[in-house]
């Protein structure tokens, strides 16, 4: 099946079906039973096993693909409310065991996760979630530990509300990250977007045209002129218009920065760590000729399967942005640079555990290394558009701040105005850069945390 164009990083089919402009609630129709079997709970470890030890989410739900639809989308939920909630779900669980299974037993601790995550927030039937959580215990080869997994599981199934009304969805931040928000947002923006972030995400797609009408076809929405916004929880290859090429899953948020160059038709323009190619596909229908770059030679082929898929064709480039030498100048450069992603928690649940702190000053250093590199890239006035999707100041306002202080670096401020933002004007910040929280736009069903910063280049 062939893939579709995902932007950086992204999963987007988490969202129960139907039309909605608002997250799907987790307790959806597909897990508020217990009818997945043994087989989907299995798999659903093994996928937690495997991000435990360091996989991407997306990477490991292979593990599923053998499964019908219906348990996919079983495994799919179950793995990702384990991963959002788990601050949650291992406070609760610490109160009612005197010990946690370590050692050996430690992977025992991803089984009762599970079961916790069905009685407290998938609305699965308690018998259904005890029974197969003690089942999945002794499968697993965990057979000491039935005994106490049944005891904890009837009583969490008792007091299930009681014990979830203590917590609060900040809980599920590692202490770096939260700190780092409350600095940054304050407390009460913090636990607005992590109660925005806690809830499955929307299906975003960006058509290569005539939006209206797919938006119809689709049963979606349109949000800001550039995406259609649905519920949706299964394959997004399975929709209408998928195959074909007329679409591809873009976050609304995502679509952004590839809007913000004014007029393309034949410009020529440079989109850097292009991969998976959603803003690439957008440079192209807007009519400009792209060379599209990425150090991954692998991600680079996925790219090149998109397009193809799309009827869309771009000069694709294997080469690292901080050497690379286009040996022309160009009239527009995006940069989507590499970053700690953690503005898409809601999509990668797996990041709240799989980031740390250290991790975002390397990040920034490329970052800034990109960004002065590429303007030497740019035709004098060219356009270089800066985007991650973090939340994080250290690799987004502080990295413009940088730049424009470096006199070496041939580049201004080019402002976005509330015009340009549309629907996401509350997002322009006092210098003309786009700070987009998830919580900015909850009535919508909320975004990705995004940064974006407009520069030209003064270069002679």
């Amino acid at each position: 099946m062939p893939p579709a164009v995902q932007d950086r990083r992204n999963s987007q089919s988490d969202a129960a079906g139907g039309k909605s402009t608002n997250p799907a609630s987790d307790k959806s129709s597909g897990a508020r039973n217990g009818g997945a079997g043994g087989e989907s709970r299995i798999a659903c470890f093994q996928v937690l096993r495997l991000v435990d030890n360091g996989r991407y989410l997306d990477e490991a739900l292979r593990q599923a693909r053998h499964l019908p639809d219906r348990d996919r989308r079983f495994v799919r939920l179950l793995a990702a409310t384990c991963l959002r909630r788990a601050g949650q779900i291992d406070s609760i669980l610490a109160d009612l065991m005197s010990r946690q299974p370590s050692g050996k037993q430690r992977d025992a601790m991803i089984i009762l996760r599970m079961g916790a995550a069905q009685l407290l927030f998938l609305d699965t039937g308690a018998h259904a979630a005890v029974n197969s959580t003690v089942e999945l215990m002794r499968s697993s080869g965990f057979d000491r530990l039935t005994g106490l997994t049944n005891a904890v599981m009837r009583r969490l199934a008792r007091e299930a509300a009681e014990r979830l009304a203590q917590t609060t969805a900040d809980e599920n931040l590692p202490d770096w990250l939260r700190d780092s928000w409350h600095r940054q947002f304050g407390k009460s923006a913090t636990t607005a977007i992590m109660d925005l972030v806690m809830e499955p995400p929307t299906l975003d797609i960006t058509p290569a045209q005539d939006i209206s009408s797919w938006a119809d076809s689709l049963d979606g929405t349109i949000i800001n002129d550039h995406t259609i916004r649905r519920a949706f929880d299964g394959d997004p290859a399975e929709l209408p218009g998928f195959k074909d090429g007329a679409w591809w899953v873009q976050d609304a948020a995502a679509a952004l920065p590839a809007t913000l160059f004014g007029d393309l038709a034949g410009k020529d323009v440079i989109d850097l760590c292009a991969a998976p190619g959603g803003k690439t596909a957008q440079l192209i229908s807007q009519g400009a000729t792209v060379t599209a770059i990425d150090s991954s030679a692998k991600r680079l082929k996925t790219l090149r399967g998109n397009l193809a898929r799309l009827g869309m064709k771009a000069q694709c480039v294997t080469a690292d942005g901080r050497s690379y030498d286009p040996g022309r100048t160009v009239d527009a450069v995006l940069i989507d640079a590499p970053c700690s992603a953690t503005g898409t928690l809601r999509r990668r649940p797996d990041i709240l555990r799989g980031r740390q702190a250290d991790d975002i000053k390397p990040l920034a250093i490329l970052q800034a290394d990109l960004i002065r590199q590429a303007a030497t890239w740019l035709k004098p006035g060219g356009c270089l558009v800066y985007a991650t999707c973090s939340l994080q100041f250290e690799e987004g306002e502080q990295i413009a701040d940088s730049i424009l202080a470096d006199e070496s670096v041939a580049l201004t401020s080019d402002p976005v105005t509330s015009e340009e933002a549309g629907a996401f004007a509350a997002a322009v910040t006092s210098t003309g850069a786009l700070r987009l929280r998830p919580d900015m736009f909850a009535e919508i069903g909320g975004v990705d945390g995004f940064f974006v910063a407009r520069f030209r280049s003064v270069g002679g």
